[in-house]
């Protein structure tokens, strides 16, 4: 099942990506096996997505821009040798949903460490099926584990990407937070979000897809009007942007090293306390949308399976397992 490779563009994008000056058609036609024109077809093609080439007769092209998409040429540079997350890596530059494809494909047996990312989404969800907005710009990713973990430790996944996103901005100069589960907020404001979806298989997760939608190449004005006051983007909370192929990396290689403790029994447990060191929920006064419930009380503490623990107004504490996370009653969710 070859899925959406595109072995032949990835190999010219790294040609191009690791050459110190212009490289000649001859070149370019011996490294891919390919003739002249259907070089110069595969240039024309990179131009539709971003990329801009200076051609020069009798000395060859030379990229002048290279997008910095989430492409596997250009994330594969910044991946440990050893990362079993990330390879295969599939781009698109647009998909409905990158989470819709990688349950398809896991389906048809793509393998443990794939990675399926768009430069757009036009069907993006977040919870409860919201529409989330992705244009391009952005981080849209999902991630294929094959049996990551026994079925109890399943809520762990998304409690340990939302530190490796974490980490991973922090190292980009991002000063983030995380919202109880699983968001990440700049500024008070959520920049990403992750959706886990997975089957089971008796009393262990199959598989899982771990979808990650980080705003963070464009401007807070593109994001829905209804959800700016509680949403924005990294460009316009920071004030930079991201190299996101770099960040993608970082993500990979930080969501690695979590669910490689997760294989072997070291869940959510083994990092609480550096998670709960970044967590912005606890503290505050809260309401927790549970279905049609609304949990009204203080975020007191998360425990060891990732529960969050809210303070009622009689004294009593309640052990929520799921839920979303309101500051306010007129929050609109995302």
């Amino acid at each position: 099942m070859n899925f959406d490779e595109n072995p032949v563009r990835d190999r010219l994008i790294a040609l191009f990506a690791e050459a110190a000056g212009p490289v000649s058609g001859e070149e370019l036609s011996h490294a891919l096996g390919l003739s002249r024109t259907a070089i110069w077809k595969q240039i024309k093609a990179l131009e539709q997505v971003g990329f801009a080439f200076a051609a020069s007769p009798r000395v060859g092209y030379r990229a002048v821009t290279i997008p910095d998409e989430l492409m596997a040429p250009l994330v594969e540079p910044h991946l440990p040798l050893t990362a079993s997350l990330g390879r295969p890596l599939f781009w698109a530059a647009e998909r409905a949903s990158t989470n819709v494809t990688a349950l398809e494909w896991a389906a048809q047996g793509l393998p443990h460490g794939s990675v399926v990312t768009a430069a757009v989404q036009t069907g993006g969800k977040g919870r409860r099926e919201r529409a989330w907005v992705s244009p391009q710009g952005g981080m849209w990713f999902s991630v294929l584990v094959r049996q990551p973990c026994a079925l109890h430790h399943a809520p762990d996944l998304t409690l340990l990407a939302s530190l490796a996103v974490w980490r991973a901005l922090a190292e980009s100069g991002v000063s983030a937070e995380i919202k109880w589960p699983n968001d990440i907020l700049v500024a008070g404001q959520k920049v990403c979000g992750i959706l886990a979806q997975m089957r089971a298989d008796g009393e262990w997760v199959d598989h899982a897809v771990i979808g990650i939608g980080i705003n963070a190449n464009f401007p807070a004005e593109q994001l829905p009007e209804e959800i700016r006051h509680r949403a924005t983007t990294i460009l316009s909370a920071c004030g930079f942007a991201l190299e996101r192929p770099r960040v993608l990396a970082a993500i990979l290689t930080e969501l690695d090293r979590l669910y490689r403790g997760l294989a072997t029994g070291e869940g959510f447990a083994s990092v609480r306390r550096e998670w709960l060191a970044h967590c912005q929920t606890i503290g505050r006064d809260v309401e927790v949308a549970i279905g049609n419930e609304i949990v009204r009380g203080k975020a007191v503490d998360v425990d060891d399976q990732g529960s969050l623990l809210v303070e009622l107004a009689d004294g009593n504490v309640r052990q929520l397992h799921s839920g979303e996370v309101l500051f306010s009653g007129s929050e609109n969710l995302r």
